[in-house]
């Protein structure tokens, strides 16, 4: 009996080393594929928040809630602020917005819009984004910049 079960335990011990071993093998390639979802998550946030932040300014001019450039802007700061993980001090956030709204053709639009001339306003929000680890083969920063052009109402 003793027998048996000194083999029974050596075929456990045996058993755990694999399991050890292979823990020692899997284990960094699981950490650096959960680091690696998570920067895929963080970046695909800030590229909806950049995208919402260039909406919320054209929108905010365009409807006249923010009548100057500098308010347009500050509204597109504000929706930006609302996502965890970006610093609107940030200087590598910038946001472009034009000092007067546009017709089709470029020109400046300094008449009341209308249906047969339009004007339109566009906000440029550009963002460097960078990983959390510095990623070997991979690059480790990536460009944001989303524009939204909206037509003026008033």
């Amino acid at each position: 009996m003793g027998r048996i079960f000194g083999r029974f335990q050596r075929a456990l011990r045996d058993e755990f080393g694999q399991s050890m071993v292979e823990l020692a093998l899997l284990l960094p390639i699981l950490v650096f594929g959960l680091i690696g979802a998570a920067d895929l998550a963080r970046a695909f946030a800030i590229q909806l928040a950049i995208e919402n932040g260039a909406r919320a300014g054209a929108e905010a001019y365009a409807i006249n809630f923010a009548p100057t450039p500098a308010l347009a802007s500050a509204r597109a700061y504000d929706e930006i602020s609302r996502t965890p993980g970006i610093d609107i001090n940030n200087p590598l956030l910038v946001v472009d917005t034009p000092l007067k709204a546009v017709h089709t053709d470029g020109s400046l639009c300094t008449t009341t819009p209308t249906v047969l001339d339009p004007c339109w306003y566009t906000v440029t929000v550009t963002y460097e984004f960078h990983t959390l680890v510095p990623w070997p083969f991979i690059p480790n920063t990536a460009n944001f910049n989303r524009s939204t052009t909206i037509r003026t109402f008033y």
